[in-house]
């Protein structure tokens, strides 16, 4: 009976998890599913891992493992993947488990529905102590949700193998939404279906990878997988962000929107004669890059002001033209200068009143003006961010609520 059941690969991600992973491995094998391998990645653990996973050695077939340097999670599940010989591949992590009966139910799920590629579950999240902390959101799979978040609890979910290989694997160069990437690319080839049931628990404490990494790489993640898939990033991620990470600032925001082009591929800072060390010449000159459907709306200097006078003043010219002039009072000051530009490229020149020489290292001497800190161009919907963002918190919450990002494709 047992030989005619498909058999089922897990493949466990690990390093350096010896305080978790034994319960990992301990709710596969209380699985009542039959016919199930289970593999052990390891980085090359140094904390005890090792010597629990030599433990399991006598179960044979059962339990495979190896321990040696690799390139990260996603690395790790890789090489799983192609050690698998089951036709169903469920992936937990190694401070993750199962509920009783998971395996089982996920098998008959997609045994019951031969054209999907995987299959999920509803997942709770637990801390350190195996605590309860709430369940993950759980909804039935629509790739318009996806969008929106990434509503596939990781080790709730089974894959068949052929699909899983047949889109490349995870993809290497994501090590925190890996997963949600793949969910994207899946679902481009095949249904993913759902059962309303409990699966598996995934834990949530201080030091665990998806707490410790949510800001970064995670942000750069979900930007680099949103627009990949859709072309633009959802309300829902943004707002998250900006909620939960305000502290980070307007400036560090948009540097990751304008290289990811979450906001589409708005106007670039090409050249300009900046020095190496942030100081601007007293005639600053920029040349800047315009998509013609995102004309340049206005550019964002942010500054320290080092003179003795505190009162610097600006002329900006675009493309020879006077276009705007401001004073600065302030030591640290930060200005978005209104200049409307559809391109596709212009030069822009920032003009200051002031300057003084600095003495460099070989005896020589060159004339300066204030530190240019950033020097950021931006398209219409870049600047509506900033100027709402500086606000403060419930500003740019209200602005990201009211958005209309248009996804390129589903």
């Amino acid at each position: 009976m047992t030989q005619s059941l498909p058999l089922v690969s897990i493949i466990t991600p690990s390093y350096n998890q010896a305080a978790f992973i034994k319960q990992t491995i301990d709710s596969i094998l209380m699985q009542d599913y039959p016919h199930i391998e289970h593999i052990v990645v390891d980085g090359g653990s140094n904390d005890g891992t090792v010597a629990i996973l030599q433990q399991y050695s006598h179960l044979g077939d059962r339990f495979r493992y190896v321990s040696e340097p690799d390139r990260g999670q996603s690395h790790a599940i890789n090489k799983g993947l192609k050690m698998a010989r089951g036709e169903i591949i469920g992936w937990l992590n190694s401070d993750d488990t199962y509920y009783p009966g998971a395996v089982t139910k996920a098998v008959a799920a997609l045994l019951a529905h031969p054209d999907w590629g995987v299959v999920y579950g509803k997942g709770m999240h637990i801390d350190e102590n195996n605590k309860v902390k709430y369940p993950y959101v759980w909804m039935e799979f629509d790739r318009k949700k996806l969008f929106h978040l990434n509503l596939i609890c990781q080790p709730t979910a089974f894959l068949r193998k052929h699909a899983f290989e047949s889109v490349g694997g995870v993809d290497e160069e994501h090590d925190w939404c890996m997963d949600y990437d793949l969910w994207n690319r899946i679902s481009l080839h095949y249904p993913i279906g759902w059962v309303p049931e409990f699966l598996a628990n995934s834990r949530l404490y201080a030091a665990c990878k998806t707490v410790v990494n949510e800001l970064e790489p995670g942000f750069s993640e979900i930007l680099k997988t949103s627009v990949k898939h859709y072309g633009t990033v959802s309300n829902e991620w943004l707002y998250h962000y900006t909620t939960h990470h305000y502290h980070k600032g307007a400036h560090w925001f948009l540097n990751k929107l304008k290289h990811y082009h979450a906001f589409g591929k708005g106007p670039q800072l090409l050249t300009s004669n900046r020095y190496a060390d942030l100081w601007a010449p007293q005639y600053l000159r920029l040349s800047i890059q315009i998509s013609p459907t995102l004309p340049m709306q206005a550019l964002l200097l942010k500054g320290r002001n080092t003179m003795m006078d505190p009162l610097l003043h600006f002329h900006v010219m675009v493309n020879g033209a006077l276009a705007h002039s401001f004073k600065v009072t302030q030591p640290i000051f930060d200005i978005a200068i209104p200049l409307h530009s559809s391109g596709p490229c212009c030069d822009v020149s920032i003009i200051c009143n002031r300057q003084t020489l600095l003495s460099q290292p070989d005896g020589s001497s060159r004339s300066v003006s204030y530190h240019a800190l950033e020097i950021i161009p931006l398209s219409s919907e870049e600047y509506d961010f900033y100027e709402e963002f500086t606000k403060g918190p419930a500003h740019i919450q209200n602005w990201v609520n009211n958005r209309r990002p248009t996804p390129l494709h589903y």
